[in-house]
């Protein structure tokens, strides 16, 4: 079996069993390092190393492979819905969308402190960039559902798909602002943003936890900092600080989609233990 689907399962089995890595570390006396290392999909472990933590699971050989074997059936009908190159596409296209997410944050400081008025060129380079932004996030948001779909998880599917149309929502909003005569009633549109926006990732962050038997402690890290983020951006005061915390949130939810795209690759190359 690959990696990191045997980490995944020996992991479901454990909690099955109610016991933590540390329990089962008495158990089986196998290293909790190696136990965190295979079970996150980093190491693929010998068979006598294997056969050693399900007789601590109480577990046979024979009922674990056989149950294996049909995880993997299942995967391989859900494989055309998840694609590698939906991932990967979505990974760059993170990267692309974190890139220009910081200019236009830049950007959006630097017209509220001015007088507002940057000709035609200016607003030119803001709405491209804005585009860009809103096309780059929907390819990376795909990349989330395209995960839904492998590990079964709708509350993440169903999040990234709000999570797209606030985007372009909000593309829209920024873009027609670079017009407005009045400014007051923009910060009751901005405030409101900012409350949606946390509640979504909020949503997000917990949606991502759930990915963490699949893909491991990475998910779980990200998933605490959107929630962290989500958290910041609903007191609304915090708006702008959210940004410190926006970027590496998105650095390592990058990563975990490109993780995706690994474990995919391993997935669609056998391998016997």
């Amino acid at each position: 079996m690959n990696q990191p689907e045997l980490g995944r399962r020996l992991t479901a089995l454990r909690k099955e069993k109610n016991l933590t890595q540390e329990e089962l570390v008495e158990k089986s006396h196998v290293s909790v390092r190696t136990i965190q290392r295979i079970e996150n999909g980093e190491v693929l472990p010998r068979m006598s190393t294997v056969r050693i933590l399900l007789e601590a699971l109480g577990e046979s050989y024979e009922s674990f492979s056989s149950k294996s074997n049909q995880v993997m059936e299942t995967h391989k009908t859900t494989l055309p819905n998840a694609s590698r190159n939906t991932l990967l596409i979505a990974a760059v296209a993170g990267a692309v969308y974190l890139v220009s997410e910081i200019i236009l944050g830049a950007m959006d400081v630097a017209w509220f402190t001015s007088d507002r008025s940057w000709g035609f060129r200016m607003n030119a380079i803001y709405t491209g960039l804005t585009v860009l932004m809103v096309v780059a996030y929907g390819l990376f948001a795909r990349g989330f559902i395209a995960l839904s779909d492998l590990f079964g998880n709708p509350l993440l599917k169903v999040t990234a798909y709000m999570l797209i149309v606030f985007t372009a929502s909000l593309g829209i909003l920024d873009v027609s602002t670079l017009s407005a005569e009045e400014f007051d009633t923009i910060w009751i549109y901005y405030g409101a943003a900012a409350v949606i926006a946390g509640v979504l990732s909020i949503v997000f962050g917990v949606s991502l936890i759930r990915l963490q038997d699949g893909m491991g402690e990475l998910s779980r890290i990200a998933g605490l900092l959107e929630i962290v983020l989500g958290c910041m951006l609903v007191t609304v005061f915090l708006f702008f600080m959210a940004y410190v915390v926006m970027i590496p949130a998105v650095a390592l939810e990058i990563l975990l989609l490109y993780r995706g795209y690994e474990y995919l690759s391993r997935t669609e190359s056998p391998q016997v233990w």
